[in-house]
């Protein structure tokens, strides 16, 4: 029978942010994510997920902070809770959200307050392929088709 998960914001730490947002085994970097966390993008994971639970984590990007380009293996619904996301040509702002297909290459940066946003996927998933990564995957497969 499933269970109820209860997250407790009380019981939450900043942590510097990583690709794929694993949880670093090395205290010590946790504790400068929650000392620099004004300045450096950091997150907290609310609901860590797993092949059949829902994952959900907290992001906080300081003002400006560009997100170069990259792709997740899966779908990913971002919704704006602090500040401003500028996605493409769009400003989202507290309140907005987007909903990204897993494997879709896609970047962006914090307005001038600085963003802080929920990120929402179906299963866990901490993939995170930069841009040249996605390339590379894409020409393999093409070249794997034809």
């Amino acid at each position: 029978m499933p269970k109820l998960q209860i997250c407790d914001i009380d019981s939450l730490v900043w942590m510097a942010a990583k690709r794929g947002y694993e949880r670093p085994s090395d205290e010590s970097t946790i504790e400068k994510a929650n000392q620099d966390s004004d300045d450096r993008m950091c997150h907290r994971v609310r609901h860590p997920g797993s092949d059949n639970e829902l994952q959900m984590f907290e992001v906080r990007v300081p003002p400006g902070h560009v997100v170069e380009s990259h792709a997740h293996d899966e779908d990913e619904i971002v919704v704006v809770i602090e500040g401003e996301m500028v996605l493409g040509a769009r400003v989202l702002r507290a309140g907005s959200s987007a909903m990204i297909p897993g494997k879709t290459l896609y970047g962006f940066s914090a307005g001038p307050d600085g963003l802080v946003f929920l990120n929402f996927r179906a299963r866990r998933d901490v993939t995170f392929h930069t841009k040249e990564q996605f390339m590379a995957q894409r020409r393999g497969a093409a070249d794997a088709t034809s």
